[in-house]
C-alpha cells in the first residue's frame, strides 16, 4: 500500500493593527475617574448622618404621639393619670428611636382625678433664646413626654411627679444651652423634643362634661309643721375630699325649727375662705320639727378639692324651695 504523505501546516497570522482610540484610559483619565469616585463617596457619607438623625427623629416623633394618645386614653377611662411606674405599661413603646427610655413629667394630683380640677402644678416656657428672655408661657400643662434626643443629656427635665409649681423651659432646637452647671460649665445645642398636653385638652378628650360638680336634688321633701323631719342633699362629680366628702355652706338663716348638719352659714358663700366652711361630709342633712308652715326657700352650696393647694376649688350653688303643710 502506498503511504500517504502527511498535509503540510497552514498558519493564519491575525496580528492587525489596532483602530485608533482602542488604546484604554491613561493614568490621567483614570486619576480624574478615581478622584470622580470619591468625591461622590464622600458626599454620600457625608450625607448618612444628617440622614439618619433625621429619621430618627422622625420616628422618635411618632412614638411619642403614640404615647401622648396611650396617656389620653388611659384618663379618659380612669379619670386619672398613670403614675410614674404606670407609665412604661401604658404606653406601646416606653423607648425612644436611641433605645433610650422617654421622659414623663405629671402633676401628681392628675393621678387620683382629672375631671373637676381647674389647674395644674406645671408650667411650659417656650424660650426664645439660651437666656429664656420672655418666654411664652403655657399654664396649667397636665403632662410632659419627651425624649432627650441623640445625646445622652436629659436638657429639660428629670422624669418627676410634679406635686408643687414647676416650670418646664423648651428651647427651639439648636438653641446652646448650659446645662452642665454640677460639674462642668459648657454648652450643647439643645436637641430634646417635647410634647404636652394641657389640663383643657385633657379634659375635653376624657368626656368631662358628665363629671362636673353638682348638687342631685331638684326639690326637697315635703313637710309638715310639729312633725319630725329629715332630708338630705346630694353632691356629685368633681373632686371629692378624702373620702368622697365635701364642704358645704348655706346663705339662709330663717328661723324654721330645722337643723342643718353641716352648719356653716354665711351671707356670701362664693367668697368665703375655704378655712370657713364646714368640714367635709358626703351629705348635707336637714332635720327637726318645723316650726312653721308655708313656703321657703334656700340657696345651698358644695365645695370641692379640686384645687388642694389653693383656692381654686370648684363650688355650685343651688336653690332648693321646701314646703310646710300647717
Amino acid at each position: 500500500m502506498k503511504k500517504l504523505a502527511p498535509r503540510p501546516s497552514v498558519r493564519v497570522d491575525f496580528d492587525l493593527p489596532l483602530a485608533t482610540g482602542d488604546n484604554g484610559f491613561t493614568l490621567i483619565e483614570l486619576a480624574i475617574v478615581l478622584v470622580i469616585m470619591g468625591l461622590l463617596i464622600g458626599m454620600g457619607a457625608g450625607l448618612v448622618g444628617p440622614l439618619t438623625k433625621r429619621a430618627k427623629v422622625f420616628e422618635t416623633k411618632e412614638i411619642m404621639n403614640a404615647a401622648v394618645e396611650s396617656v389620653v386614653s388611659f384618663g379618659a377611662s380612669s379619670n386619672s393619670l398613670p403614675d410614674a411606674a404606670e407609665f412604661p405599661s401604658t404606653v406601646r413603646n416606653p423607648n425612644d428611636t436611641w433605645t433610650k427610655p422617654l421622659n414623663y413629667i405629671f402633676d401628681s394630683n392628675l393621678t387620683v382625678g382629672i375631671c373637676g380640677r381647674r389647674s395644674t402644678n406645671i408650667t411650659v416656657n417656650i424660650c426664645p433664646d439660651a437666656g429664656c428672655s420672655s418666654p411664652q408661657a403655657i399654664n396649667d400643662v397636665a403632662f410632659i413626654i419627651l425624649s432627650s434626643g441623640e445625646n445622652y443629656n436629659n436638657q429639660t427635665a428629670g422624669p418627676q411627679a410634679v406635686a408643687a409649681a414647676a416650670t418646664i423651659n423648651v428651647y427651639t432646637q439648636g438653641t446652646d444651652i448650659d446645662n452642665y452647671a454640677t460639674d462642668m460649665s459648657r454648652t450643647e445645642p439643645y436637641d430634646d423634643i417635647v410634647k404636652w398636653i394641657t389640663l383643657g385638652e385633657l379634659t375635653i378628650k376624657a368626656d368631662c362634661n358628665s363629671s362636673r360638680l353638682k348638687i342631685l336634688n331638684n326639690e326637697l321633701l315635703v313637710g309638715q309643721k310639729g312633725v319630725p323631719y329629715s332630708t338630705d342633699i346630694y353632691p356629685n362629680g368633681g373632686v371629692p375630699f378624702t373620702g368622697g366628702n365635701y364642704k358645704w355652706c348655706r346663705q339662709e338663716n330663717i328661723s324654721s325649727g330645722l337643723t342643718f348638719s353641716p352648719v356653716t352659714l354665711s351671707g356670701n358663700c362664693l367668697t368665703l375662705a375655704e378655712s370657713s366652711w364646714s368640714p367635709a361630709n358626703s351629705t348635707l342633712n336637714i332635720s327637726g320639727q318645723p316650726s312653721i308652715s308655708g313656703t321657703v326657700m334656700y340657696t345651698f352650696f358644695v365645695r370641692d378639692d379640686s384645687d388642694s393647694s389653693g383656692p381654686n376649688d370648684n363650688i355650685v350653688q343651688k336653690s332648693l324651695v321646701m314646703t310646710i303643710s300647717p
